[in-house]
């Protein structure tokens, strides 16, 4: 396994020497200057980083312990909390940093000198997290808390001259700061470029000249044209230029997006540069009205409302601004409803409008670089300075398809995870070592991570659901996701994609080795004796799969999961689960979709030459078919357990059941034409094809599995040329709908353009978009799809605004801490290959818990002693869209994740670059 990461890895890190600007001496406390770069020609940056936290550690007693698990106990010189179903461990306590940056000091910008002389007018800051750690707090509670990240701009009175300066700090913060300023070789932060590189081959490369300034003029907006700046320029390892091309304007800060997901073209913004005023009263009932005394707003001027219910209101309200009074304002076009009273701490200020990146964005298009070697790269631009080095490598996309496989396989439940992946992790879940699985009568959609929503799934064990019986010792296996253990049928999307690219890659690409374990180490050696030799994909794809037919029933029905009766323990790790753990009852739908994969498998096991295993796999699906067909036929009969928990539980009576019972019949004949379609494929009997027909002559769409209904149709040996002909252009219509939205999008992305931003849609591609995105090349052949591709995966590698990977292990400048629950459990840091939701609209994230009062982890109100040092600076809400990433894990929305929505999708597009890019 020596083989699989160390060669990407190195190529990816060597750059980092070229991250400092030379800083040649810096402070011996932990606060640390990280990185000094150029912003402007007349402007510095800064990064300052809070000490990280000191981690601690899981360790293991001679004993059990009295106290209950999540108590924290002396140990040592610390504290730790007792874990573990047999609390017979600790989870020491994270060190938090012991010194902070003082934010008054450094905004001091009178007190700097440049080479012993004032010349800074302005300083311009922004304050994010980046490391985060948990603690016994001193009420004896458990407390978490961010160590953050402080981007300082310093405005010159002049531009900076080539050479080597001093910077002294106010208030002795560090000692006097020497670097060195050579536009051939200082990191330029507004250049966002790959952090990872490219093939040769890859005929979109592309990255962004963009900044916004904290505080500065324009609403922070800063256009590099008045500076001069329109060229840019490629340069290799040794410094010389191998390309050259001017840059082009991409996006004003005012274009409007009309597919960006947040219902409308533009977002407002918090305004920067004035204290927001109190807020005193509030009147709702009638035409709304706010008492702010001594306000100067004025009619039709838009403002933003904080904290109207108190210290945990951590969202915004965005109204426009009607008739006016001495001390009141009427409040129309509220974005939100407004509180019947308001809190004291509420307050108002003006907002404006802007897109998603706020500031003036810059094309630099160097599709037509076509590089005579491999090695390392710098993008300059001329004049200012250069990106992090970047790599071309003919191996790149098979290395970040490696990355990302990886980071599933540092997923996979049931088995000890040994680092061949760079993260090792004891088995978890695995019946009778160390969890007791437990039979739930509730089914998957039934729950509130189902269709229907109408359980929550923490009851599935309650006395209502539970039938008494404990699963066998089978139960174990597939994916965890994320910020949960569940494993849930919608993984299957993941096998999905693998199962597919066994299709669509070319001959001598299937034999690669990622370096994925072979199913027979870790499955059935049995069953699997003798498949050794299929390809990695396939048995990546085996992995979930046979997971599901281990929860198949003896009547052919199938399990829509197992999963923990709660969101993770704070400090406890998967392998040390103390919640209850179940598995859902079967559902018709989960059985059609369990038909559909374990047919599709049976097909490409019969063309690699496993009969028996593809005769295993092909039986178990029909087994499957004929039991959906038996409860779809009689509904009330095959949810009779679950339909009276329903009315047990009071979670409905008696009288909704047909409106339940019709969604639930939906859903499944949905997915019956998925099942139906696929068995077709792979065994051409007409009872499929016209279960398929039946369906796909309506008016049918390709979202999610819908996209592989119609894709085994098209391509099952015989077809109604008429409905294949529609279910063409449809994948024909649905990408140059996604390739027309890129035409006002300021960044390329394969979001849907009718999907909403947010969970799943911050960046990555969900496995349907990616599916129908790669059905429509292989149909087309349009360079253009793959182009779209290459720009989104580059931008989620760094060519974006923040100008971080948002994969973890990839990247000079990577997402470090997401919201993996082992990771954080364990003290150690998170697996490679995880690529997190990212960029969320800011209201969605408003999490009172985190940015609310003093206890609060990044605490906006309260103590201002605790809360100036904690904030996230400027005001969330004044922070454009594109830079709002908060890395800290329990912002969900954005530092979560799943294998099905992130990861797989990343790991299938990458693969299938590695094998079209060239082809095109």
């Amino acid at each position: 396994m020596d083989d699989v990461l160390p060669v990407f890895r190195l190529r990816l890190w060597l750059g980092i020497v070229w991250l400092l600007l030379a800083v040649e001496s810096t402070s011996a406390k932990d606060l640390r200057i990280a990185e000094v770069t150029i912003a402007t020609p007349d402007m510095i940056s800064v990064e300052i980083k809070d000490p990280n936290f000191r981690r601690g550690e899981i360790i293991e007693l001679d004993g059990s312990l009295p106290q209950p698990v999540g108590t924290w106990i002396a140990h040592g010189d610390t504290w730790g909390m007792v874990i573990g179903p047999e609390r017979r461990h600790l989870r020491l306590a994270d060190a938090p940093p012991a010194e902070l940056l003082d934010r008054e000091v450094v905004d001091r910008a009178d007190e700097y000198l440049l080479n012993g002389r004032q010349a800074i007018r302005s300083v311009y800051r922004k304050s994010l997290p980046y490391d985060s750690g948990f603690y016994r707090s001193s009420s004896g509670r458990s407390q978490t808390a961010a160590a953050m990240k402080h981007q300082v701009f310093l405005k010159l009175n002049r531009s900076l001259e080539p050479g080597l300066h001093s910077l002294s700090w106010p208030g002795d913060l560090f000692p006097e700061t020497t670097f060195t300023y050579d536009p051939s070789k200082t990191r330029a932060i507004g250049i966002r470029s790959t952090q990872a590189g490219h093939a040769p081959g890859d005929h979109s490369k592309k990255a962004y000249l963009a900044l916004w300034g904290p505080g500065g003029p324009n609403g922070g907006a800063i256009d590099f044209r008045s500076y001069g700046l329109d060229r840019f320029s490629i340069l290799d390892d040794a410094g010389t230029v191998v390309y050259s091309a001017e840059t082009t304007l991409k996006s004003l800060p005012d274009a409007k997006e009309p597919w960006n997901g947040l219902g409308s073209s533009l977002i407002d913004y918090a305004a920067l540069g004035e204290a927001p005023v109190p807020v005193t009263g509030i009147e709702t009932s009638g035409a709304a009205s706010i008492t702010v005394p001594g306000h100067q707003f004025q009619t039709g001027e838009r403002i933003v409302l904080q904290r109207l219910s108190g210290a945990e209101d951590a969202a915004a309200v965005f109204a426009t601004v009607g008739a006016v009074s001495l001390e009141t304002i009427e409040i129309l076009d509220s974005q939100s409803a407004l509180p019947a009273t308001v809190a004291p701490g509420a307050t108002a200020r003006r907002a404006f409008s802007a897109n998603r990146s706020g500031t003036y964005v810059f094309e630099m298009d160097y599709s037509d670089w076509v590089p005579k070697r491999d090695g390392s790269y710098r993008i300059r631009v001329d004049g200012l300075g250069v990106s992090d080095v970047f790599q071309v490598s003919s191996d790149h996309w098979k290395d970040i398809g490696r990355s990302a496989l990886g980071g599933l396989y540092n997923h996979r439940s049931g088995i000890a995870l040994d680092g061949r992946f760079g993260f090792e992790r004891p088995a978890a879940f695995v019946p009778g070592l160390n969890v007791e699985i437990a039979e739930s009568i509730l089914p998957l959609s039934f729950s509130s991570h189902g269709q229907l929503g109408l359980v929550p799934f923490e009851h599935a064990v309650t006395s209502t659901w539970h039938n008494g019986k404990s699963a066998g010792a089978d139960y174990w296996g597939g994916y965890m996701d994320a910020g949960d253990w569940d494993r849930h049928i919608a993984h299957l999307r993941v096998s999905r994609l693998f199962l597919d690219l066994l299709d669509y890659l070319p001959a001598d690409r299937l034999r690669t080795s990622y370096g994925i374990p072979k199913s027979s180490e870790f499955l059935d050696p049995e069953l699997y004796a003798g498949t050794d030799d299929l390809p990695d994909l396939l048995h990546e794809a085996i992995w979930t799969i046979d997971f599901f037919r281990r929860l198949q029933g003896p009547d052919g029905t199938v399990r829509g999961g197992i999963e923990s009766a709660g969101h993770p323990m704070l400090g406890t790790a998967s392998f040390l689960e103390t919640l209850p753990v179940f598995t859902y009852a079967p559902d018709i739908s989960s059985t059609y979709t369990y038909a559909a994969i374990a047919g599709s498998l049976a097909r490409h096991l019969e063309t690699y030459g496993k009969p028996d295993l593809a005769a295993v796999y092909l039986g178990s699906a029909f087994r499957a078919w004929d039991a959906a067909e038996a409860g779809l036929s009689d509904i009330d009969a095959f949810y009779t357990d679950a339909v009276a928990g329903l009315v047990a539980g009071g979670y409905s009576n008696s009288e909704g059941w047909p409106e339940i019972r019709l969604k639930l019949k939906e859903d499944a004949e949905t997915l019956r034409v998925v099942a139906a379609s696929s068995l077709y494929r792979t065994t051409a009997e007409l009872r499929f094809r016209t279960a398929a027909e039946e369906r796909l002559r309506e008016n049918w769409d390709l979202y999610l599995e819908k996209s592989d209904a119609a894709w085994d149709y098209i391509t099952s040996s015989k077809t109604d040329s008429g409905i294949r002909k529609t279910l063409e252009s449809l994948f024909k219509s649905e990408t140059a709908l996604l390739l027309e939205a890129q035409e006002t999008n300021t960044y390329p992305s394969m979001k849907h353009p009718y999907a909403p931003a947010g969970w799943g849609q911050g960046g990555p591609p969900d496995s349907g978009i990616a599916q129908t995105a790669m059905r429509t090349h292989l149909l087309t052949g349009d360079k253009a799809i793959i182009g779209l591709v290459l720009d989104t995966l580059n931008g989620l590698l760094g060519a974006n605004q923040t100008g971080m990977s948002l994969m973890t292990g990839v990247g000079a400048r990577q997402i470090l801490h997401p919201l993996h629950e082992d990771h954080r459990a364990m003290g150690v840091q998170a697996p490679p290959g995880i690529i997190i939701y990212g960029w969320a609209p800011a209201n969605a994230f408003a999490y009172g818990w985190i940015f609310g009062p003093s206890w609060s982890p990044l605490a906006e109100v309260g103590l201002t002693s605790q809360s100036q040092n904690t904030k996230v600076e400027p005001s969330r809400f004044a922070i454009p869209y594109f830079e709002n990433l908060i890395e800290f894990p329990d912002v969900i929305i954005q530092q979560e994740y799943t294998v099905h929505q992130t990861i797989g999708p990343v790991a299938a597009l990458a693969i299938y670059l590695d094998g079209h890019v060239d082809a095109d």
